[in-house]
C-alpha cells in the first residue's frame, strides 16, 4: 500500500454503533451538511465539534451494525476522518468504507488499547497491520487487508480507480 502509515488523535466509541446512530433517518434527506451536525448524536451529541481532519475513529465491537445507508459511511468522509479502527465492523459498512476510500480496520482488542484523545499509529504492513497507541508504546496487530482493497483505498475510493482504469492508467 502506498500510503501505509495513518496516524491521528482518537475519538472513541462505545459497541454496537449502528448506521442510524451514525446517519440518523430523520435528518438524512437534508443533505451531508445538516446530517453531519446530527452524526452520533445519539451516543455523542457534539460529535461533530469533537472531530478535526485526520482523526481516527475508535469503536468496540460491532461498528457500522444495521442497515445499509451511503450517509452512513458518506458523512465519515465528509467529517474528513482519516480513518475507523474497531474491536469488529460489519461486513457491510467495512466494504462500503473501503469503497468510499475510508481506511476501515477491525483489530481486536484495539478499545481497551487506547483512550479518547491520545495519539494513534496505523501502519499497513505487507505481513500484517500494526496498530500503536503513540502515548503509551502499547501495540496490537491483525492481518493485512486484500491487495484488492488496498488498491482501492491508494486510490481514494473505487470510483477513482474505475475511473483511471477507464482512462487506461493504473497504479
Amino acid at each position: 500500500m502506498e500510503k501505509n502509515i495513518i496516524t491521528g488523535k482518537v475519538v472513541k466509541l462505545g459497541d454496537n454503533i449502528d448506521t442510524d446512530v451514525i446517519s440518523p433517518a430523520r435528518w438524512m434527506r437534508e443533505g451531508l451538511e445538516v446530517l453531519k451536525l446530527h452524526t452520533m448524536e445519539a451516543v455523542r451529541p457534539d460529535f461533530y465539534k469533537d472531530v478535526a481532519a485526520g482523526d481516527i475513529i475508535v469503536a468496540g465491537g460491532n461498528f457500522g451494525c444495521g442497515s445499509h445507508r451511503e450517509p452512513a459511511t458518506a458523512i465519515i468522509q465528509v467529517l474528513g476522518i482519516g480513518a475507523i479502527v474497531a474491536d469488529s465492523i460489519s461486513r457491510i459498512y467495512y466494504r462500503n468504507a473501503v469503497a468510499f476510500g475510508i481506511p476501515a480496520f477491525a483489530v481486536p482488542g484495539v478499545s481497551k488499547l487506547i483512550e479518547e484523545g491520545q495519539r494513534l499509529e496505523i501502519k499497513l504492513l505487507k505481513d500484517k497491520i500494526s496498530v500503536k497507541n503513540l502515548d503509551t508504546g502499547k501495540e496490537l496487530y491483525a492481518p493485512p487487508i486484500p491487495d484488492i482493497m488496498a488498491k482501492v483505498l491508494n486510490y481514494g475510493g473505487i470510483y477513482n480507480l474505475l475511473k483511471e482504469q477507464e482512462l487506461g492508467g493504473g497504479k
